[in-house]
């Protein structure tokens, strides 16, 4: 890799992390290219980026932004997942290292704060940004609904109850 592509690649990777409000640190060892690419689409479908580089590029990318502290762990066979909505990159890892378990959790960060393999777990069983949208949605609209199940019932009675008077 010649210079040049070092610093585009450090470019690409520091614009990932600030774009970010998660980064899940991964080991990929033993993965092949199509499980890779299986990876890369299933975290591609949630809206994230997977991403693999030198450590050493990592680090000087990751540096002055509030992914900093992950750091000390990129170290070994790194892959990197940046996602806008924080909990999509977990959930994505979680679904795909269940299935596989070549794919390794490290570390994972939510701005500056570095989630260990506990609170992993527990943040990759909440629901998805979309999904808390959805049943949020479904709350406000469901009074509605009811009234107007209510204001329709009055008429729906009526009619039914002219109908069977008419066929008597």
């Amino acid at each position: 890799m010649d210079r040049e592509s070092k610093k585009n690649t450090v470019k690409n990777l520091k614009e990932n992390f600030k774009d970010s409000e998660g980064v899940v640190v991964t080991h990929y060892l033993g993965l092949n290219n199509s499980e890779l690419t299986e990876l890369r689409i299933k975290v591609k479908e949630v809206g994230a980026k997977f991403c693999v580089a030198k450590n050493s590029l990592i680090k000087l990318a990751s540096k002055d932004t509030p992914y900093e502290a992950l750091t000390e762990f990129f170290k070994g066979p790194t892959a990197l997942v940046f996602s806008k909505d924080p909990i999509a990159g977990i959930k994505a890892v979680k679904k795909y290292s269940d299935d596989n378990a070549k794919l390794l959790f490290i570390k994972a960060s939510l701005n500056e704060k570095v989630i260990d393999q506990k609170e992993y777990e527990n943040l990759s069983k909440l629901p998805s940004l979309d999904e808390i949208r959805a049943k949020l949605t479904a709350y406000l609209i469901a009074p509605h609904q009811q009234l107007v199940h209510i204001l329709n019932a009055a008429g729906t009675e009526l009619v039914g109850t002219l109908d069977n008077y008419s066929k008597k």
